[in-house]
């Protein structure tokens, strides 16, 4: 791929988010599903969409060399089930969430691991799970924590987190405003996913 948008997105995640519509829902398809049964890892790929992007998943390592780009081994948090990171992943440092939309993203520490899931169809702002006695989570993130009565229309979301050396897990989303083929990035928010860390 002559855009080289694997190397940039690697280089600043944030930045890419700030500047750069991506899409991830096509992580939620039956093919990207199928792609990710039984894996811990996935080969993530973003891919022009004129002024946009959208991130997809390649079966196999070796479609890289034929885009001419750098291979993004992430995690992603699957549709259904969970996705388990290590708390202090130095090789693979990207999670992706497919199509963040109308949903959380429930964080578990589970001895040295995160355990990483998300509830999806969500119509509003809802207590935090980890609010509630013997929560069994350590951490949440709500898209309607962002999304304000001034907004008109669907607002979607494309939230990632990433680590760098030395720091916690952080999650970013981006909302995506606009008609359909002219989508732009409104804003960025991102925070430190909270956890015990070691």
């Amino acid at each position: 791929m002559a855009n080289r948008l694997n190397q940039l997105f690697q280089i600043n995640p944030q930045t890419y988010l700030e500047r750069t519509v991506l899409f991830s829902n096509g992580l939620l398809s039956p093919e990207s599903q199928a792609i990710m049964a039984n894996r811990l890892f996935h080969h993530v790929d973003i891919e022009p969409l004129n002024t946009r992007s959208r991130a997809r998943l390649l079966p196999n390592l070796h479609q890289y060399f034929q885009l001419g780009d750098v291979p993004m081994v992430s995690y992603v948090v699957p549709v259904e089930g969970v996705a388990l990171i290590s708390k202090n992943d130095g090789q693979n440092d990207l999670v992706f969430i497919p199509e963040f939309t109308c949903c959380r993203l429930l964080v578990q520490d589970d001895e040295g691991l995160l355990r990483l899931s998300v509830d999806r169809g969500l119509v509003a702002m809802s207590t935090p799970p980890e609010q509630e006695p013997n929560s069994r989570y350590c951490d949440s993130i709500n898209y309607w924590e962002y999304v304000t009565d001034d907004l008109v229309g669907v607002i979607r979301g494309t939230a990632i987190l990433f680590k760098s050396p030395d720091q916690p897990w952080r999650f970013a989303m981006q909302q995506i405003v606009g008609a359909t083929g002219h989508e732009v990035v409104r804003t960025v928010f991102s925070r430190d996913l909270r956890y015990p860390r070691l």
